[in-house]
């Protein structure tokens, strides 16, 4: 065989050469393309977990997140609460620990550069003002919204003032909840409490509910824990410590343009009767809904525009009895009767404990009753019942006005609405709550 020449052999190096170079080039390709499926499809709990083997080889403390001189842990179960008029309640202790995964109190640092406190709290305490709010199946974009949620609750807040968070979570979920907390807390400088509940066992205390409820509000029922994400506000009175009168419960998508204490006077307003507030629906998705019963009933007030003219509000016939004598004794008739949003709740706990009315709505025949003489198909959960409730019954809600729960999804305005969506979609005042639902975005 004769022997190559210098030029072949360099032609043959060269393209060797190419070859293991294009080699390493799929395998590095291939490597980006794992790691951005893996982040994709993964938590931020998760992400966290694994780029802390690479970054850090000592254990964090619990509710970590952040350096050890910038947190001090204090095992005390009854801190000094001098910010709010705290109280206690052994009663219920037994019953709510089993539902708790921790109590904290952070307070900020004294200096700019101190330590924050964190009591560890093992006692029942409470304060004037309660928040409930649901973060669970963490991901990219829930994370982002929680801690909005938390960072505008604490910018607004008054500084003597304080609050107690409860966030229903999972234990997965339940670190990325330390950490923004803790990240707020010394940015604005304000004490916060906060319980951190384990969701499935929540889930377990309103399971009667939910399988009540689910065939006629949801639209693909699943798993009880999935269906009571939905439901909980309805049977959160379980859940809370039995010494708890007032709560509120919130989405996470929630944004403040004010204090919250001014939405807890709220409840100064309400009537004897009531037991929730909620705000108006600002979609025409009840439009939608009961398109067969405002066929029937085209002067039906139901699911009509909030905002209305005297003379459209003149033709609107009571619910009942289907006459044009108009109820004005009735405040949900002196506008039009969109629905209700759930992601804002106003609960006054102890009167729903006591109400046996509420309590029989709760239950399988009372829906089906309701529903069938709505000719009613939801799938919005407590929302739709809470719909319902307070067309049947409006003495037991107090509307709430739409600035505290300005919502911002347009879905429905490109799906078949646009004639009538603007309509509905009007909210008149100072805007003291945004409600970012349908990942719409919140004004700066």
């Amino acid at each position: 065989m004769a022997e190559m020449s210098p030029g072949d052999k360099l032609i043959k190096i060269i393209k060797l050469g190419h070859l293991k170079m294009a080699k390493v080039m799929f395998l590095i390709i291939s490597a980006i393309v794992c790691i951005v499926i893996f982040y994709a499809n993964t938590n931020i709990i998760g992400r966290r977990s694994l780029f802390a083997l690479f970054l850090n080889n000592r254990s964090e403390p619990v509710g970590g997140g952040f350096d050890d001189h910038t947190r001090i842990i204090v095992e005390n179960t009854n801190p000094t609460l001098p910010l709010a008029n705290a109280y206690a309640s052994s009663s219920t202790e037994g019953s709510r620990k089993a539902l708790a995964m921790k109590s904290l109190l952070i307070r900020p640092p004294t200096s700019k550069t101190g330590a924050l406190e964190i009591f560890n709290i093992t006692g029942s305490q409470t304060s004037d003002y309660n928040i409930f709010v649901i973060y669970t199946k963490e991901n990219y974009q829930l994370h982002v919204k929680f801690e909005l949620f938390a960072r505008s609750l604490l910018k607004f807040s008054t500084p003597d003032v304080l609050l107690y968070l409860h966030v229903l979570t999972d234990e997965n979920s339940a670190h990325s909840v330390d950490q923004m907390l803790e990240k707020e807390v010394r940015r604005y400088r304000r004490a916060i409490m906060y319980t951190l509940y384990n969701m499935r066992l929540c889930a377990e205390r309103v399971v009667d509910i939910v399988n009540s409820m689910t065939p006629y509000f949801s639209s693909t029922p699943k798993s009880y824990y999935s269906d009571s994400l939905f439901f909980l506000s309805l049977g959160l009175h379980r859940i809370a410590d039995e010494k708890m009168e007032r709560a509120v419960l919130l989405d996470c998508d929630i944004v403040f343009r004010a204090d919250v204490r001014l939405l807890f006077a709220e409840f100064e307003r309400f009537s004897k009767e009531n037991l929730f507030g909620l705000a108006p629906e600002l979609t025409p998705v009840y439009r939608h809904i009961l398109y067969r019963y405002r066929a029937n009933f085209p002067n039906t007030d139901f699911g009509s525009p909030f905002y209305m003219s005297p003379n459209e509000l003149y033709n609107l016939v009571s619910s009942e009895t289907h006459t044009h004598k108009m109820r004005k004794s009735e405040k949900h008739l002196r506008h039009g009767y969109p629905g209700l949003n759930s992601g804002v709740v106003l609960l006054h706990l102890r009167r729903i404990r006591h109400s046996r009315l509420y309590h029989d709505q709760l239950q399988e025949t009372a829906i089906r009753k309701l529903t069938s003489k709505y000719m009613f198909k939801g799938h919005l959960g407590d929302q739709d019942f809470f719909t319902l409730l307070g067309y049947e019954f409006p003495n037991l809600i107090y509307r709430l006005d739409c600035v505290w729960n300005r919502q911002l999804c347009t879905w429905w305005k490109d799906h078949g609405y646009s004639d009538v969506f603007d309509k509905y979609f009007t909210c008149k005042g100072r805007i003291k709550m945004y409600h970012g639902n349908c990942n719409a975005r919140v004004p700066e």
